[in-house]
């Protein structure tokens, strides 16, 4: 029995050699990887941090949260936000 050749998936291919297209799906790659670098280098430079801005802005009033036991049985909480005199922390550096 012969092989069939009557489609186009059957029949052999033309073309560039094995090595050949290694080589450019390699290289095809490696150039994607690299775009994909000067993109993020662009893009954090675009985007510097700032020294002065505050990582936790001071807080601007305070409110007493409470938690009560409701008469269903459940506990309820409400937010609270307490203010300090500490300064707001502009740097995640430590030394």
């Amino acid at each position: 029995m012969t092989p069939s050749t009557s489609s186009a998936s059957s029949r052999t291919r033309q073309g560039r050699s094995d090595p050949v297209q290694t080589l450019l799906l390699k290289a095809a790659a490696t150039a994607l990887t690299l775009a994909a670098a000067a993109a993020a280098i662009v893009h954090v430079n675009g985007h510097l941090k700032a020294t002065s801005a505050p990582l936790h802005p001071a807080v601007l009033g305070s409110s007493a949260g409470s938690v009560s036991l409701g008469s269903d049985g459940r506990l309820h909480l409400s937010p609270s936000v307490r203010s300090g005199d500490a300064g707001p922390v502009t740097s995640t550096y430590a030394s």
